[in-house]
């Protein structure tokens, strides 16, 4: 029950199907160990684990292994069982005399090879005991143990679950690290050394015995590294992405050289490469060779006039040239239309013989062919009348 109240004897008897002195006897050996309190006259209580948590009760927290709680009380019990074994060794090897020692030499030797062959677990658990007893004999501490006595019955408790992982290499190296400091009386080897392989070889029994949970991944973990990955992925695709360039930069002094690319993608074919334009003296301006224009409307929407030599390119802010071409008699002609998705002009031409009529053109190089330029550089009519 919650409030640690025990039933009756009389019901324990009849649930366990036991008789009463069965009953009794048992919760006089819990109540010498602590974890029942008997008052004549009352109800028997079962005390709280944490309260009466011992050495000799260390089975009974280590139920659910997978635990933080179970993990560290069983770190605990291997600590206090390696430092009483290295303060009894050191403090033998530095008093102890040579006939005193051979008892614990004798034990190690026979500890690491049990450790060796894989001798049943509980031999290597008898003679690690068997050592740490030896040890506080030569060493003279009765306190020692009386403290040895309660790990050993702890280590009872929890030894069915312990037994399968002990022994190996692991144990073994620990073992002749002792052995050879007691031949050598070597005091540091045994307060500096076998500490540290003692560790290795309890962490190595404590990781299998109650494997470390890892905590999961927070929720917000995933997110973050998709940001981290789709920002890299978009550093990269700039990284690989031409530089943007402006207009002035895509026209170079002597050559014009548009984007293939882009106009194999739009079926426009492309102007010829390495064709010199001119600059004006005064200037400094880029002249570009255009298609015959009218320069004047006559009446009736008629187009007459001759063709125009050169258009001079002057500030480009936005790749059109309509507002800033001037005609060679210093006249402002009108800009040209937009210019249409693959570089083409929404101009004017003039049927034979008849009204103007709105059109779509695209911009004619020298040599006859239209040019994929991302700007457009005139306003392209009909063939002058002859």
């Amino acid at each position: 029950p919650r409030n640690g109240g025990l039933a009756s004897e009389r019901k324990m008897a009849r649930r366990f199907g036991v008789c009463r002195g069965t009953v009794r006897e048992a919760l006089r050996r819990l109540a010498a160990r602590g974890l029942v309190v008997l008052r004549p006259g009352r109800q028997a209580r079962a005390v709280a684990l944490d309260e009466s948590l011992t050495l000799e009760n260390l089975g009974l927290a280590l139920h659910d292994t997978r635990s933080e709680e179970s993990r560290r009380l069983l770190e605990g019990f291997f600590s206090l069982k390696r430092q009483v074994l290295v303060e009894l060794l050191s403090d033998c090897c530095a008093n102890a005399s040579a006939v005193a020692l051979g008892p614990l030499e004798s034990t190690c030797y026979a500890l690491q090879d049990a450790a060796r062959w894989y001798h049943p677990k509980e031999r290597c658990a008898q003679l690690e005991f068997e050592l740490l007893r030896l040890s506080a004999q030569v060493a003279s501490r009765p306190g020692h143990l009386l403290l040895i006595q309660s790990l050993q019955r702890a280590f009872r408790g929890i030894a069915d679950r312990l037994l399968p992982f002990m022994g190996g290499d692991a144990m073994r190296q620990w073992v002749i690290c002792a052995l050879d400091a007691l031949y050598a009386r070597d005091v540091q080897a045994l307060q500096h050394q076998l500490p540290a392989l003692m560790k290795t070889y309890d962490e190595l029994v404590l990781d299998q015995f109650a494997p470390v949970t890892r905590e999961q991944t927070s929720p917000e973990a995933p997110h973050a590294q998709e940001g981290h990955h789709c920002a890299l992925a978009s550093g990269s695709a700039q990284d690989d992405a031409p530089p943007a360039r402006s207009c002035g930069e895509g026209l170079e002094l002597g050559s014009l050289e548009p984007a293939t690319e882009d106009r194999a993608a739009s079926g426009v074919a492309s102007c010829p490469h390495g064709q010199a334009f001119p600059l004006e003296p005064d200037s400094g301006a880029l002249l570009l060779p255009v298609a015959p224009a009218p320069a004047s409307s006559g009446p009736g929407g008629e187009c007459t006039g001759g063709s125009v030599p050169g258009t001079v390119l002057g500030n480009v802010p936005d790749c059109r040239t309509g507002s800033d071409t001037s005609s060679p008699d210093g006249g402002i002609q009108p800009g040209p239309p937009p210019v249409g998705s693959l570089g083409h002009t929404h101009g004017v031409v003039r049927e034979e013989d008849g009204p103007l009529h709105g059109t779509t053109a695209p911009f004619r190089s020298q040599t006859g062919g239209p040019c994929a330029s991302g700007s457009s550089m005139a306003l392209v009519t009909g063939p002058p009348d002859s």
